[in-house]
């Protein structure tokens, strides 16, 4: 996971995005009003989620 600062992010959005779609990088994008964010790919996305529901449901009661 890589942080980089909004202008850094603006001025290279490209690269990136890049970055995250082709080598799964994660990065948190660092705002100066601490609404900080995260880019990742689509597919770690969805990765991370179905880890989340998966979890959830082993631990749920009903499992």
């Amino acid at each position: 996971m890589t942080a980089v600062t909004s202008g850094e992010f603006l001025n290279e959005f490209t690269l990136y995005a890049d970055r995250a779609h082709e080598n799964s990088e994660t990065f948190i994008i660092q705002r100066e009003n601490g609404k900080h964010l995260i880019l990742m790919s689509l597919d770690s996305f969805n990765a991370l989620q179905k880890e989340l529901y998966f979890a959830k449901k082993q631990n749920s009661p009903e499992a």
